[in-house]
């Protein structure tokens, strides 16, 4: 009877603890979730549940109808507990949920109920001695409340398995097998079998049954990382075996001295009760205690007492977080003194030998080393207290330095970190000096970075201010040449005029002269005067091109469009042309559209020159074959291709052709008297018209020059630009 009696206790005691303590744990690990709460608060209700069917088996009879009744209390709260968990599992923050107060209210209802004489009516003792509650009709609302919520429980944890893959189907696996197999046990051992067979010798393991569902989830802590909270598990489960352990020793040693010196004496279940709760007691409070007087005796005689490895935490910290050299100085030099309660250091640091910075802690000496003194501690670390005697050990009692640290890393001397005493009076301990040799590796690095850091910045400051000056004298340089372009387009358009005026007169005059309007020429007169119009008629053309650049540098080169024949445009250019290409012995075809094409709104003068000067030039540098002129229609375009067989473009100069001034080298070989501003002025115009330059050329074997315009006027970009900058 004693061994069940303590068999009992320990299984209640161990459930009580396992599910208080997970529930803890898993609520920590993230209050905020909803799930976390939830479970803390069913673990409670296990708790609960537990301790009240353990009274209820073993309290006197005229209490067990009262305790009966409190454990259909918990269970109905259990009910909901279980209900609200697994509502919301595994989600931290679940939607609202239109079933949790009707079943908050239901529960209310129920709990309340099972408190009277209508769930369990009186106790009725059988022919063998066994004490049985006999139930009332309020029964039947307890089992609706426990099915529907379990039910509605279960079904949202079986649709959530359905919907979860891979690691979070198997946590729910062991959830749902431990919560069936826990509620299973409950449902048959406290209910069923007492109810209606009247066998009720297991009630006193029900805590045992929930163990189930605390060692399922568990379990899935461990293995399948649910809650993840499996490192805070594996130490309190730890820490728990050795509290139970050391209780189930204390409480065997005790009843066996008692049987011992004792024999014969009986021992009741309250003293076993008793004797089990002071085991409990004592292992609990056993090491809260050790901690507590540890506490005092350390304050006492380790006052300085200081963790290597939270102050190298925050010595990292502090250089992780700061980039200026003085912060990282001042900052770290305070950190050290005051976690190892030195009274005075001292940071000195070197570049190019050299003193460079110096930063101190406490109060200044009277005297600071100089670079020559610092030379001869140049050691990884020299402890005052352990040199027999010598310079260095005069200089640092001179100077009450106790420990010198040299910083360096394996490439550069950094330099010295110097301490004075602690302020306990004791010397500096073995963990001390390991401490120093970590925290000096670690700034020496940083202190380098530091320095590289500064060096960067004022590299930086030193750029910016050059770039900035030679920004200004490039902004003064190019006005400057803003200026002399401005007056070069405004020379260029006055020249142009002026000569525009007598060119005319003596292109006039020589037209005459041609024409026999001062008499008959001879044949030698003639040429000389057609050689003079053709040079005057170049001329004309090439100031028409000035004028046209210095218009498009103005912003005054305008598209005036209107309908126009493209058909009659080009075949006018080539009838034009023929006699050029007829003198070249160069065969000038026109390749007319198959169609009759719609009337294109374009600019007729200005695409008149583009075409002009297509033609011209294939003339011009084709030595031998043919140049074609092929017009068509390309959609809702008109398409102009000019392809000749000459000289073609090298691929060097394809990029610049269509530039200002730019000439090939072989064009000007064949051509010297050209300007280069044909094609530039040809882009311009058909650009302009919401068009496209075509062209492609292989250099020897001829070039293909062209364009595509809309029939439909377009507002070109370049035209809207510059109206938005007379603006």
């Amino acid at each position: 009877m004693l061994i069940e009696t303590m068999l009992e206790i320990i299984i209640l005691v161990f459930a009580l603890l396992a599910n208080v303590l997970l529930g803890l744990l898993v609520y920590l690990k993230n209050p905020k979730s909803a799930t976390n709460s939830r479970f803390l608060i069913l673990a409670l209700a296990f708790c609960a549940w537990s301790g009240a069917n353990y009274l209820s088996v073993h309290s006197s009879l005229e209490n067990q109808l009262v305790l009966v009744r409190i454990v259909l209390f918990t269970a109905a709260f259990l009910n909901l507990a279980a209900f609200l968990t697994f509502r919301s599992f595994p989600r931290a923050h679940p939607p609202k949920d239109r079933f949790i107060l009707p079943a908050i209210m239901l529960t209310a209802f129920v709990m309340a109920l099972t408190l009277t004489p209508y769930v369990f009516t009186h106790l009725e003792m059988s022919a063998t001695g066994s004490v049985s509650a006999i139930p009332g009709p309020g029964i039947v609302v307890f089992l609706a409340q426990t099915v529907l919520l379990l039910g509605l429980a279960g079904s949202t944890l079986v649709r959530q398995y359905r919907k979860s893959k891979n690691l979070e189907r198997q946590q729910f696996k062991y959830v749902i097998f431990g919560l069936s197999i826990t509620f299973g046990l409950i449902f048959i051992t406290n209910f069923v079998l007492v109810a209606f067979f009247q066998i009720n010798w297991l009630l006193p393991y029900g805590a045992a049954y929930t163990l189930f569902f605390t060692g399922s989830v568990a379990y899935a802590v461990v293995t399948q990382r649910l809650f993840d909270i499996r490192f805070f598990v594996a130490r309190t489960i730890t820490y728990l075996l050795l509290l139970l352990t050391f209780e189930g020793i204390y409480a065997a040693t005790g009843f066996w001295i008692v049987s011992v010196l004792l024999p014969g004496t009986s021992t009741s279940f309250n003293q076993v009760a008793i004797y089990t709760m002071l085991a409990m007691v004592l292992a609990f409070t056993f090491h809260p205690l050790k901690r507590f007087f540890q506490n005092i005796t350390d304050h006492i005689f380790y006052r300085h007492l200081y963790d290597s490895q939270v102050v190298l935490n925050n010595f990292s910290k502090i250089l992780v977080s700061e980039r200026d050299l003085d912060r990282i100085l001042k900052r770290t030099i305070t950190a050290l003194c005051e976690s190892l309660n030195i009274e005075f250091g001292q940071l000195v640091i070197f570049n190019n030998e050299r003193v460079y910075r110096v930063e101190h802690y406490g109060e200044l000496p009277k005297r600071l080393m100089v670079a020559p003194e610092l030379s001869t501690l140049k050691s990884p670390m020299i402890v005052a207290d352990e040199l027999e005697g010598g310079q260095r050990k005069q200089l640092m009692e001179e100077h009450g330095i106790r420990v010198s640290l040299t910083l360096k890393t394996r490439e550069e001397f950094v330099g010295y970190l110097l301490l004075g005493d602690k302020l306990s009076g004791d010397i500096y301990s073995n963990q001390d000096l390991d401490l120093l040799e970590i925290i000096g590796k670690q700034l020496a690095v940083a202190i380098l970075n530091a320095k590289a850091y500064a060096q960067i910045e004022e590299f930086n400051l030193t750029l910016q201010a050059r770039i900035d000056h030679a920004t200004n004298r490039l902004r003064v340089a190019n006005h400057h040449l803003k200026e002399l372009d401005k007056a070069k387009d405004e020379f260029i358009s006055m020249a142009s005029h002026q000569l525009r005026t007598p060119l005319t007169t003596i292109k006039g005059y020589l037209s005459m002269m041609l024409e026999g309007d001062s008499g008959q020429l001879t044949p030698t007169q003639k040429e000389f005067a057609e050689f003079a119009y053709g040079s005057s008629e170049r001329m004309v053309n090439l100031i028409s091109d000035l004028l046209n650049v210095s218009r498009l540098s103005a912003g005054r080169f305008l598209i005036q469009t209107k309908p126009t024949d493209m058909v009659g445009l080009v075949a006018d250019e080539v009838r034009q042309l023929a006699t050029h290409a007829s003198a070249k012995n160069i065969q000038l075809i026109f390749d007319r559209p198959t169609e009759i094409l719609p009337p294109a709104e374009i600019d007729d003068n200005k695409t008149r020159q583009v075409v002009m000067n297509f033609i011209d030039n294939a003339i011009y540098y084709t030595q031998t074959g043919e140049v074609r002129v092929v017009l068509e229609q390309s959609g809702d375009r008109v398409r102009l291709e000019v392809r000749d067989s000459g000289i073609g473009v090298p691929d060097k100069a394809k990029k610049k052709l269509f530039t200002k001034f730019f000439r090939a080298d072989n064009a000007q070989i064949v051509r010297p008297d050209g300007t280069g501003l044909g094609l530039y002025l040809a882009k311009r115009v058909v650009e302009d018209q919401g068009g496209t330059i075509i062209f492609n050329s292989v250099e020897g074997k001829g070039s293909t020059f062209g364009f595509e315009l809309p029939f439909k006027p377009v507002t070109p970009i370049r035209e809207v630009a510059h109206a938005k900058s007379h603006k």
